[in-house]
């Protein structure tokens, strides 16, 4: 898995991705860096990336919650207020690391997680 630094997605970045989605799928979290966007559904997790910022590759993963092994939310206690969640998925050595930037606040997909995993 790879490291992203992520911001909370508007709408609009969410538009691209439409196709990729089911019938009656509703989005309830998404995120977005540089190279990717990352879509928490009520059924699964979608990863998109670009392999470079210019490069037309672009992959699609999809990982159904019952794949989530654990997660982890590491907050900063300096005033910084850095926040980061991995992902560690079944079959993958390494996790999804989002790496929050400042004002974007991860606790509803913790929230999020926790129940499915529930």
């Amino acid at each position: 898995m790879r490291i992203f630094d992520v911001e909370q997605a508007a709408p609009a970045d969410l538009r691209d991705h439409s196709e990729s989605l089911i019938p009656g799928e509703e989005v309830r979290a998404a995120f977005t860096s540089a190279t990717a966007t990352i879509l928490f559904t009520e059924r699964r997790i979608l990863l998109v990336t670009r392999e470079h910022l210019l490069e037309e590759r672009v992959e699609t993963g999809s990982y159904p919650y019952r794949a989530v092994r654990h997660f982890a939310l590491q907050e900063s206690a300096s005033a910084d207020g850095l926040r980061q969640l991995r992902i560690w998925f079944g079959g993958e050595d390494q996790p999804l690391h989002l790496r929050a930037r400042p004002g974007t606040d991860l606790h509803p997909l913790q929230r999020l997680l926790a129940e499915k995993l529930a």
